[in-house]
């Protein structure tokens, strides 16, 4: 498996061959570019979020509960006018400590490494999520397509990274695979309900996505 730096490569790589694709056929302005090579490495981090001790989640985690807290403490001193500074900013420490601690927890007990985030669906899902987020701010649905695009080949570029190490056993030994060989590019989990919670989702965003273009 690789590390975090194997995948950044990886992925900076990918991104950059992508961005030469959609600036050589100009399929979106030049301006997309950096948008699209960020949105691809950013991609290359998403399957790892469910590595309990992995630096994808922390940051992630990290970001979510500094928003929450934002947010929180903003509209509570705005609300109540008798709010003291003081008060906000317990309210915005407390809903960050929520957010990390609490959610965060749940999350990583509901997931596990390897598990249905290193799989084909959840890469298509990845594709699906961002195409939905976007159709709030965009309107050209083929910009939003290769913006979604990106993430879920940022997403796919990791995947195919973790088998092609998984070709290399613990000895270093090439064309003798370890046992994590296969556990990346699959389709279904051992979690049945997790399957069909994952294939669900895909087909509600899928249509959603058709129907409302």
């Amino acid at each position: 498996m690789a590390n975090f730096k194997g995948h950044l490569a990886f992925g900076m790589a990918t991104a950059l061959v992508w961005s030469g694709i959609v600036a050589y056929f100009y399929i979106l302005q030049p301006i997309f570019l950096p948008i699209i090579f960020i949105l691809t490495v950013l991609g290359s981090f998403l399957p790892d979020l469910d590595s309990d001790n992995g630096i994808p989640l922390r940051i992630l985690l990290i970001l979510t509960s500094v928003i929450a807290g934002f947010y929180v403490g903003y509209f509570s001193f705005q609300k109540f006018t008798d709010n003291s500074i003081l008060n906000a900013g317990l309210y915005a420490l407390g809903s960050a400590l929520f957010n990390y601690f609490v959610v965060g927890g749940f999350f990583k007990k509901i997931t596990v490494h390897r598990g249905m985030f290193h799989s084909i669906p959840a890469a298509v899902l990845s594709f699906l999520i961002t195409l939905t987020i976007l159709s709030f701010c965009i309107h050209l649905f083929d910009r939003r397509l290769i913006l979604s695009l990106s993430v879920g080949i940022g997403y796919l570029c990791h995947l195919i990274l973790d088998e092609l190490n998984s070709v290399v056993n613990l000895e270093g030994i090439p064309f003798i695979p370890n046992k994590s060989l296969g556990t990346a590019l699959k389709f279904f989990s051992k979690n049945r309900l997790i399957n069909i919670l994952i294939y669900l989702l895909i087909l509600i965003l899928f249509i959603y996505n058709i129907t409302f273009k």
